[in-house]
């Protein structure tokens, strides 16, 4: 799966870099890139720079917060924590042993567990959870009102990220830097006129109906899992395909599930009919999975609609 790369880092001032000085920062980066007219995706280093990520950390082994929603803002050519007023704040490790856990005994609590979240304001087809370190972060979303191509153009992509069990001493063993992946939680959906359809044809729409439009995301940060899928609808996209002109639809974001065999319909134009119009269908197999394209290679003939897909699946 593709991620988003960020780094927690360590910082102080030379004459006293211990670990009750040692500063919690934000470095993040991307390596995944795309193109396209779509929903807000975040698929590279300056579409995250124009993000404000929300960063939690919990004490390990509990749900206890040592940071509650701290801003993380890009300024100029660094990430820096932001107080919600445009100032600059700072964070630090807690000291080694310095927080007992009370729902064990004789036990200190002295390492983190890190929860972000981009945007810092989750959008409103999401609904975030608390965080729970026995299963990790999650949220429900609702894609009711987002299942054509015109809706998502204003959509915001979500992304989540989890890095459990840090400590100052895991930072200074990773060169002074902890890897923070943002994940991409849903799966995205495009369509591409092949060759074979011929320059006569013009797709003028493509769906597939009775996807979900509502689940329930959790992630530990390892294992990225969708569960409590609901609704159903289809998923509409409007735009014109045709050789020599736009081949390529706008990609959709949809949620990961296993659908089983599903029905695709393309309404088309030929030209060399008299510009006749009409659908044509054909069944496929759906089983997406979180953080990954899944690109559908269209064959549109007079008499028949043929779909590739196994060559055109790629993480995101």
């Amino acid at each position: 799966m593709s991620a988003l790369f960020g780094l927690l880092t360590a910082c102080s001032d030379d004459s006293e870099n211990t670990a009750e000085k040692s500063e919690i920062r934000l470095k993040s980066d991307v390596w995944k890139m795309m193109e396209g007219t779509r929903a807000t995706t975040i698929d590279d280093n300056d579409d995250l720079q124009d993000c404000a990520l929300r960063i939690d950390a919990y004490y390990n082994g509990t749900d206890t917060k040592y940071l509650n929603g701290s801003k993380l803002v890009y300024d100029t050519d660094h990430w820096r924590f932001d107080n919600g007023s445009g100032s600059e704040t700072h964070y630090y490790w807690p000291i080694e042993g310095s927080v007992y856990d009370p729902s064990s005994t004789n036990i200190t609590v002295s390492s983190l567990d890190f929860v972000g979240y981009c945007p810092y304001t989750a959008p409103g087809y999401i609904t975030p959870e608390d965080y729970s370190h026995s299963t990790g972060a999650s949220f429900t979303c609702d894609l009711s009102s987002l299942m054509t191509n015109t809706a998502q153009a204003s959509m915001a992509e979500y992304l989540i990220a989890v890095l459990p069990n840090q400590t100052y001493a895991t930072q200074v063993a990773a060169s002074g830097a902890l890897p923070l992946e943002f994940k991409h939680p849903f799966a995205l959906v495009k369509f591409e006129i092949a060759a074979a359809s011929g320059t006569h044809v013009q797709v003028n729409s493509i769906s597939i109906g009775g996807l979900n439009t509502s689940a329930t995301c959790t992630y530990n940060g390892s294992t990225m899992t969708w569960g409590s899928h609901s609704g159903s609808a289809a998923m509409t996209i409007t735009q014109t395909l045709k050789l020599g002109g736009t081949t390529v639809s706008t990609p959709f974001i949809v949620i990961p599930n296993d659908y089983g065999s599903m029905t695709l319909t393309v309404n088309g134009t030929w030209d060399d009919w008299s510009a006749v119009t009409k659908d044509i269908s054909t069944t496929v197999d759906i089983d997406w999975e979180p953080g990954y394209i899944y690109t559908y290679n269209l064959t549109v003939t007079k008499y028949a609609l043929k779909v590739d897909i196994e060559k055109f699946t790629e993480q995101w």
